[in-house]
This record gives structure tokens, C-alpha cells and sequence, in this order.
């Protein structure tokens, strides 16, 4: 067996090429210590041992990688994705398992089926980098819509294009923990049902004509934003819509989004024609993004010399789920939040408009800005601190406010102040900072 031969299935797929690996000494192939090299650093640990190699690769398939199969007449149907306990972490073969499928038959080939589109770097994350545009330009800039990332793919199995989600396959489904699967030919995957009846009903399949041995990635979007979690079956296919991320050729390359608009007819997600030249001007698009009110993220692709993986940086938004929370569940912590960050207002008029609920965030975006007021005065005093023992805060706040004394920056203090406060409703919240407004006034009188 060729090195040759034993990849040449996997589209560049980094999963893929660690398991052809794998399966192969298994069956006593010897790999020279250079191919052992090439292929474990897709684990994140290059070596040229063969021992360290597979002590590696226990270590991410057990511990790292959920692998979720089915077993078929001649062979294995596979499903890769991160473990949701484990901390992200970023090398090849964590970058692509977000739902890659494989294909493994009796005599130990894998071929890539699916090799949806990869993960991208949090900008918040562990030693993730913010290129410099003038030495890695950055060639689209995308907005990531809250819904369910739903991978199409031709199984040649079933014959027909299938969609799937992340973590299982068409024909499976989580309860609790455990993960129930039924004949391959069957749909119980709540998300894929949804998918597969949209695309049905709308035209997808006849659009995806032509293109077999590509891999589409779309965007599964329900009346409720994604980060709330609602209950996927209470929705239809009138209700929902696929939005086109993007698409991976036969050969594994990643094309863009506006790349791939131009294969089939579809929506796409929204692309924001904007030129980032330099650092600074990257630096102040990142700001604005972090304060994003209507995206979750912002995706920034860079052109660099990796065709399979591009460096793709998102910049998550803060507000932006404390904005979805106001709107669906008039949480009156994220109300509170949205305030700090100088958005009270836009919070209010997110607020479902039902008996007084309006008027009582208007006070509490009132209240805000009284305690605002007073705490700038009192931050130096003992006043404070004798509140919060009050509260039975003083010991989660206690190194906040001297944080704050030291650094003359009360906004964090006062951010996970009204946070503890806020209680289960709007009306709570009103309650709680209007006692400690008095309490802080009558200490400040008595001081007085």
C-alpha cells in the first residue's frame, strides 16, 4: 500500500487522513518516520514515533472527538464532532470536526463524505491571533446568523443527498446522553427533518443536481434565535429557512461565501463589503463588532496558504445575547447589562409591549443611572462596603470595588453589581436597586 493510495479519498480532510493512518498500522502497514510526521501533526503533536502517534490519537478520539457510527453492509458510516465538555482547542483535527463524515469499508479505506466548513478561531480564545491585514489580507468579512449549521452531502448509500447537523447523523437522536439510531433509510433527526422537508419543499435538491462529491454547509434558522435553545419540533418548515454558508469542492477547497452564491440560486449570509487595510483599522472594526446588537458574530477569512483550513477569526458579540434575552425572555439582568454598555433605551423597546412591562424597564434604566450616579461618590468610602454586607454581596464584590478604587473604573463593579440584583423579573430588579439607593442615601446623610 502506497501513502498515496491511503489518502487519496480524504479531500484533505484532516480527520480522515488520521484514521486512514490509524486503520493502516493496525492492519501492519509501517509508514516512513516522515509520513508519521505529516500526518500527526494534524493531531496537534507531530512525531516520528509511531507509538507517540497512536498514544496521541487515543488520547483525542477518546477524550477530545465524539465518533458517533453506524454500521452497514460494507462498512461504517461515521460522524466526527468536538466533545462540548472539552475546552476548544485549535490543530487540524480539531478545526475539522464539526460534523465531518466518513466512510470506512471492511478493508480498512476511508473516504470523505462530508467535510463541512470548518471551525473558526473565537477571537477571545486561547493564543488565537489577530493577523495583521497588510501581511495576511483579509478577503471576506461575513455575518454569522443565529441558527443551526446544517451540512448537505451526497450518501451514496441511500443514494440521495441527506443533510446532517454537527454531532449525528440523519438517522439519530439524543435522548439525554444517550444517542438512539434507526435504519439508515429514516429521518429522526429533528434538525435534518426540518432541513430535508425546507429543501424538498423549496427546491434545494434539484439546485444541488450536479454536484455529488461537493459539501454544502448551510445555516438552519427558527423564529427563535439559536442561543436561546427553543424546542427545534415546535416549528415547520413555514417557519424556518436554510441560509447558504458556504460550499467545499470535490478536492476539499473551502470557497468563500459570495464563491459559492454563485453555484446555486439560494441565500446567502450577509456579507459586508468593507476593506481592512491595516491593524488600526482592524482593530476598531473588531470594537464595534464586540458591540454588535443584531449578529452573533462576525467572521473575518483571511487569505493564506491553506486551501482546507483558511484562518478564519470571529469576533463574538457581547450584548448581542443579552439583546436576544430582553426580546424573548425580558430578562431583567440583560436588560440591566444592555444599560451598562449605554443601550437602555434600545433594550426598553425590545420589551414585548404587554400591560406595564415597558414603563417598569424605563425605571429600572432610570435606576441604573441614579446608582450609576451615587456609587461614582461613594466609591472611596466605607458606605459601599457596608451595603454590600447588607446584600451579603461583600465577599463576591469586595475585590471588585477595590478594583475599581484602584483602577477609577466603576462600570465592571457596577456591571456584576445590578447582575446579583436582578432577581427573576423586571420588577424584582426595580425593587432590589431602589433599597439599595436608599440604604446608600441614608448612610450618606448620616455621614453627612
Amino acid at each position: 500500500m502506497s501513502s498515496t493510495d491511503l489518502y487519496k479519498d480524504c479531500k484533505g480532510n484532516s480527520i480522515c487522513m488520521v484514521e486512514a493512518l490509524k486503520i493502516a498500522i493496525d492492519k501492519g502497514y509501517e509508514p516512513s518516520l516522515e509520513e508519521i510526521k505529516m500526518i500527526s501533526k494534524y493531531l496537534g503533536q507531530p512525531t516520528k514515533k509511531i507509538e507517540a502517534f497512536e498514544g496521541r490519537y487515543l488520547d483525542v478520539f477518546t477524550r477530545l472527538i465524539q465518533k458517533n457510527c453506524i454500521i452497514i453492509e460494507n462498512g461504517e458510516l461515521c460522524i466526527y464532532s468536538w466533545n462540548p465538555r472539552a475546552y476548544i482547542r485549535y490543530f487540524p483535527v480539531s478545526i475539522d470536526a464539526v460534523g465531518t463524515i466518513l466512510f470506512i469499508d471492511h478493508n480498512g479505506k476511508v473516504k470523505t463524505l462530508a467535510y463541512p466548513s470548518h471551525r473558526t478561531h473565537d477571537i477571545e480564545g486561547r493564543r488565537v491571533k489577530i493577523l495583521d491585514p497588510e501581511i495576511t489580507p483579509i478577503i471576506e468579512i461575513t455575518k454569522r446568523i443565529d441558527g443551526y449549521p446544517i451540512t448537505f452531502y451526497y450518501n451514496p448509500i441511500i443514494k440521495r443527498w441527506i443533510p446532517a447537523t454537527r454531532h449525528i447523523l440523519h438517522n439519530m437522536i439524543y435522548w439525554g446522553r444517550r444517542i438512539e439510531v434507526v435504519d439508515i433509510e429514516e429521518i429522526i433527526n429533528p434538525y435534518v427533518r426540518l432541513a430535508d422537508e425546507i429543501a424538498e419543499r423549496q427546491g434545494l435538491y434539484n439546485e444541488l443536481e450536479g454536484y455529488d462529491d461537493w459539501t454544502f454547509t448551510f445555516i438552519l434558522k427558527v423564529p427563535e434565535p439559536a442561543i436561546l435553545k427553543p424546542n427545534i419540533e415546535l416549528y415547520d418548515a413555514s417557519d424556518a429557512e436554510l441560509i447558504l454558508l458556504n460550499a467545499r469542492k470535490p478536492d476539499g477547497g473551502l470557497l468563500t461565501v459570495k464563491e459559492s452564491s454563485k453555484l446555486i440560486n439560494w441565500t446567502h449570509v450577509p456579507i459586508i463589503e468593507l476593506k481592512l487595510d491595516n491593524k488600526e483599522e482592524l482593530r476598531s472594526f473588531i470594537d464595534k463588532c464586540r458591540l454588535d446588537l443584531e449578529y452573533r458574530s462576525t467572521m473575518l477569512r483571511y487569505r493564506d496558504n491553506e486551501v482546507f483550513r483558511p484562518y478564519t477569526l470571529e469576533v463574538k458579540s457581547k450584548i448581542y445575547p443579552e439583546s436576544m434575552k430582553v426580546k424573548y425572555s425580558s430578562d431583567p439582568k440583560s436588560l440591566l447589562i444592555l444599560t451598562s454598555y449605554g443601550y437602555g433605551e434600545h433594550a426598553v423597546n425590545l420589551l414585548i409591549d404587554y400591560a406595564d412591562i415597558k414603563n417598569a424597564g424605563m425605571e429600572l434604566v432610570k435606576l441604573y443611572g441614579e446608582l450609576e450616579n451615587k456609587i461614582k461618590k461613594i466609591i472611596d468610602t466605607d458606605q459601599i462596603i457596608k451595603a454590600l454586607k447588607i446584600f451579603n454581596l461583600e465577599h463576591q464584590l469586595k475585590g471588585e470595588v477595590e478594583r475599581a478604587r484602584r483602577k477609577g473604573d466603576i462600570t465592571r463593579f457596577l456591571r456584576k453589581l445590578v447582575a446579583l440584583l436582578a432577581g427573576e423579573t423586571i420588577y424584582e430588579a426595580k425593587e432590589n436597586i431602589s433599597k439599595l439607593l436608599k440604604l446608600l442615601s441614608k448612610e450618606q446623610h448620616q455621614i453627612g
